[in-house]
């Protein structure tokens, strides 16, 4: 058995090295899609990117171990290039998290002393291969290091510290002439990243207010479809930017070394099979060859395909002087990926995950090493599409928040006001209901913080939801209803997954709390779900205030959001106020909540979560920015020896590049 493994072996891990290359350019980059599985291709894709480089490191070290007599078959040295080109990795992935950019003088070492490695066991080898053959895999040398160091370079020009420098060109003559886009969308998506890209590195930009327009998209009569249309292909630009080597690969030397590399691991095919008829090598030795070879070239024309379909590198065709490119992007524009904006959004109740504990033997063992109980809670999340109607309502909500800043002259105090805004001055704004005592509703959004706050209106929010529905109100809740439930569980999602995303709190700790409560309430109860109605049935105030207190002996938010829910139905109920309004006041606070977030979360969190998939919060976010509703973007007064000159300050988008440094603040 030993050594049936040790002749296999060396086969085993170059077979496998493929596959993993293969399963790598076909999911590396679909895990930027959010989705019901977008978790497992993450995991999936961690997992073979790891694997990546082992398998292929594995291969080259047990050929250096290897001896001359151990060899069977002279093939298996010419399998040694093909290593390194595969630990140059696929061009859809490069780096799984931002982390790994920062570790590109890690990569680069290993690029010297893998070379070292392969050249060391070629060269071992030399005197028991045939001579033809020890020279045709020299063009596969040249094609694995390229690879490899196109991997070492993607790493560095995405990491931190180039991607702040890349916001200061080099300016290498004055002359300059503004190129003509094709394409005028995509163009002015990636020059609008080029605006942004410094936010995403914690850089804030100071810029004149009577350059304001620039921030004002309804100029432009831009519908909410065409904003989150804009914004994703931007996230598609910056996740390209960050995690492939598109940059790299999509540029004049990029496409000359692709033609360079392709003609020659088809000239070695060529070659390979005019020579390998000549001796008697095995079958199964000249399948894997064959394999190595057609899979290296598949490898290369698929991933050149992407990058040139992609919105990247239409931009770059129809941006050549060259009539060929300009008609190749104008043809491939219709297909791009990026043409509906965010697709979907992940949901999470508590009271369904209090109440609905999947729980079995692998959870059970799992949770033993995983305290959190993470596996546990994505088994919980559930993904719905994002209707056009609940982009059309944010988009709404931020042209609204636009307007204010105007009104306050783009003042920096008024900024952090609509910023700050959570959901208390809407209800300000409802207080016309006479003889409601708001002051019960109005702590909610007003004294707590914001986990707390969160967790308090996701109970009541269901609850209310759940009171509705119970009486056959379902016809009458109006649109609201389903976008402050859709919201509601999405910013749970954030709290019960990406916390990182949500201003600091103890969030997790108020939900741990929170479940532990509703499970001991309702323990032992037929029906829970009607256990919790009963909670919205009391009204009087001796029992509301046991229900504070009895929630206040942890973190729980459960009977405060009972409490809030009861408000919410005597506000309908006793107030003859219609449940489409109370809806409607649920549904502004939930729009609060949600900018409130994506202003707080800050930009490298937004662009480090790109890893896992596409999130609402940070579509949400670049188009608050677009806005200008950021704390990184300040509109500043002119100083007063340019008002004394009369001078206008002017925006060139063709100049951007060269002028962008000059509004970092």
């Amino acid at each position: 058995m030993l050594s049936l493994w040790l002749r296999w072996e060396l086969r085993a891990m170059v077979v496998l090295s493929l596959t993993v290359q293969l399963i790598l350019i076909k999911y590396g980059n679909r895990r930027k899609f959010s989705g019901k599985y977008s978790k497992l291709k993450s995991f999936l894709v961690w997992a073979m990117y790891l694997f990546a480089d082992w398998f292929a490191t594995l291969a080259l070290s047990t050929l250096l171990r290897t001896s001359k007599e151990q060899i069977t078959s002279s093939l298996v040295i010419f399998w040694t290039p093909f290593l390194l080109l595969h630990l140059g990795g696929p061009d859809t992935i490069t780096a799984y998290s931002m982390s790994d950019n920062e570790l590109w003088p890690r990569h680069f070492f290993g690029l010297c002393f893998q070379i070292g490695v392969a050249v060391y066991v070629y060269v071992k080898f030399w005197t028991i291969t045939v001579t033809t053959l020890n020279f045709l895999a020299i063009p596969i040398f040249i094609v694995g290091i390229t690879k490899y160091a196109e991997r070492v370079c993607a790493l560095f020009m995405a990491s931190s510290t180039q991607l702040r420098k890349s916001v200061f060109p080099v300016i290498k003559s004055f002359q300059f002439e503004p190129i003509q886009p094709l394409v005028p969308q995509s163009d002015r998506n990636e020059m609008s990243l080029e605006v942004f890209k410094p936010l995403f590195s914690d850089l804030k930009l100071r810029i004149f207010k009577e350059l304001h327009y620039i921030f004002q998209m309804k100029s432009r009569d831009v519908t909410a479809e065409d904003a989150f249309k804009m914004v994703e292909i931007e996230l598609g630009f910056l996740y390209n930017q960050l995690y492939t080597k598109i940059r790299i690969v999509v540029s004049r030397t990029g496409v000359i070394l692709r033609c360079i590399c392709l003609s020659l691991t088809v000239s070695t095919l060529t070659a390979f099979l005019i020579i390998v008829g000549k001796h008697g090598y095995s079958k199964v030795d000249i399948g894997i060859s064959y394999l190595l070879m057609v899979g290296a070239i598949f490898l290369e024309i698929y991933s050149d395909i992407l990058h040139l379909s992609s919105d990247y590198g239409i931009l770059w065709l129809t941006s050549q002087n060259n009539w060929f490119f300009k008609l190749i992007g104008s043809k491939l524009f219709p297909f791009t990926e990026a043409n509906k904006g965010i697709r979907s959004m992940a949901q999470h109740s508590l009271l369904g995950y209090c109440l609905n504990p999947k729980k079995n033997m692998l959870t059970a063992v799992l949770n033993t090493f995983d305290t959190e109980e993470n596996l546990e809670k994505y088994f919980h999340t559930s993904w719905k599409d994002v209707i056009p109607g609940l982009k059309e309502i944010i988009y709404s909500h931020l042209l609204e928040k636009r307007k204010k800043y105007e009104e306050a002259e783009f003042s920096f105090d008024g900024l952090s006001g609509i910023l700050d805004d959570s959901g208390y001055k809407v209800l300000l704004q409802k207080g016309y209901v006479k003889d409601f005592d708001w002051s019960d509703i109005n702590w909610s959004v007003f004294e707590v913080e914001f986990t707390h706050r969160l967790l308090i209106w996701h109970i009541a929010t269901d609850l209310v939801l759940y009171d509705d529905h119970r009486k056959y109100r379902a016809g009458t809740l109006g649109p609201y209803c389903q976008f402050s439930k859709l919201l509601s569980d999405y910013m749970m999602y954030l709290l019960f997954l990406c916390p990182a995303m949500l201003p600091e709190g103890i969030g997790n700790i108020r939900h741990r709390d929170t479940c532990i409560e509703a499970r001991n309430f309702l323990n032992g109860k037929s029906n829970s779900w009607e256990a919790i109605g009963i909670l919205i049935e009391t009204s009087d105030i001796e029992s509301k205030s046991f229900f504070v207190e009895m929630g206040s002996l942890r973190k729980s938010a459960l009977f405060e959001g009972c409490q809030i829910a009861n408000r919410l139905k005597q506000l309908a109920n006793n107030f003859r106020l219609d449940h489409k309004e109370k809806w409607e006041i649920v549904g502004q606070v939930w729009l609060n909540m949600l900018t409130y977030a994506a202003s707080q979360c800050s930009w490298k969190e937004h662009s480090a979560q790109l890893q896992h998939g596409e999130e609402l919060l940070t579509h949400v976010a670049l188009l608050m920015a677009h806005l200008g509703l950021t704390k990184q973007i300040h509109l500043a007064e002119m100083p007063n020896r340019l008002k004394d000159v009369n001078f206008r300050p002017t925006w060139d988008w063709d100049r951007l590049e060269y002028r962008l440094a000059y509004y970092l603040a």
